[in-house]
């Protein structure tokens, strides 16, 4: 679980612009499983809206690297955004 930890750690230290941010992400997770490949997806959530707050799953291809949640703030004018939460999904 250390490893994990330090893979939540890094993906928390992420603030770039928008349109990188997918990049960045698969970067931290491939780097911890270079043999692996992440599918990562948008869920939508509009009790989130006014927050500019996005929700992000990240699903590892071979099944054997954890399913992660990373929670991302948008700055306002949408062109940065900040990893502030990741986490393991539990099945």
């Amino acid at each position: 679980m250390t490893e994990y930890n330090q893979i939540f750690e890094e993906l928390k230290h992420i603030e770039c612009a928008t349109d990188n941010l997918l990049e960045r992400v698969t970067d931290v997770l491939e780097h911890y499983n270079p043999n692996g490949e992440y599918q990562i997806i948008a869920e939508e959530d509009n009790d989130f809206i006014h927050d500019n707050i996005r929700v992000y799953n990240a699903f590892s291809e071979d099944g054997m690297s954890p399913s992660i949640a990373l929670v991302v703030q948008e700055g306002l004018d949408h062109y940065v955004a900040k990893v502030i939460d990741a986490f393991e999904l539990q099945n």
